[in-house]
């Protein structure tokens, strides 16, 4: 047993801070504000998932996903320093609230998802609209949640949706007209150190689920 002692009472003047990245407040009793205050967090749970997509499949697709949602995140933090325009309630939260981060990254992540979906995945098409309903429907949760918590005004929110499409036409374009013609992706690709993480690019593979399904029944009938 150790003889070190803990003091872990909260002196009175010391000022406590949240972490304002997961708190979120509503009314109590507000069963829609709680619901909402979830949705808030989605983005977190995104970028979580598009950091784990990149681990676990190496897809250089998903890889440019993540930096265009990174550098869009840059981005909006730059704009919220030199606008400096004060949230409509300032005990909700640190920081500048034009234009809201929350709707930025809905903005970029919809936008993307929807166009790569449909211009470069071969799939089922049910498959394919439910993906995109699904994810328009995801954005107009978080950037809603942003006006009926307080967080935002409306033209926080709006700004903040605008620059994010925008944001993502912009890195679209940079990956697909610049990127990719000049041969620098493939370079990249080529490196030692990208063959020794097994990174690689799918994009000329019509349907990447069916061809997995494929190559795994294949594989296991061999094995049988």
């Amino acid at each position: 047993m150790s003889n070190l002692q803990y003091d872990i009472s909260i002196n009175p003047r010391q000022q406590l801070k949240s972490f304002g990245l997961t708190h979120f407040q509503y009314q109590e009793g507000d069963n829609m504000g709680m619901a909402l205050a979830l949705a808030s967090l989605f983005p977190i749970f995104l970028i979580v998932a598009e950091a784990s997509i990149v681990l676990g499949r190496r897809e250089i697709a998903g890889i440019l996903l993540l930096l265009g949602q990174l550098l869009n995140e840059a981005f909006n933090l730059v704009l919220k320093l030199v606008i400096r325009e004060d949230r409509p309630n300032i005990q909700l939260g640190d920081g500048y609230g034009m234009p809201s981060s929350h709707s930025q990254f809905m903005g970029f992540f919809v936008f993307y998802m929807i166009v790569y979906l449909e211009r470069h995945i071969s799939t089922n098409v049910v498959h394919k609209r439910v993906t995109q309903i699904g994810a328009f429907v995801l954005g107009i949760s978080v950037t809603f949640s942003r006006i009926y918590l307080g967080y935002h005004t409306i033209w926080q929110v709006l700004v903040g949706a605008v620059v994010g499409v925008g944001f993502g036409v912009v890195w679209y374009l940079f990956v697909e007209r610049v990127l990719r013609p000049s041969g620098l992706l493939d370079l990249i690709l080529a490196t030692r150190l990208c063959r020794w993480l097994l990174i690689r690019d799918s994009r000329y593979i019509s349907d990447v689920a069916l061809a997995e399904y494929n190559l795994s029944t294949t594989t296991k009938s061999k094995q049988l």
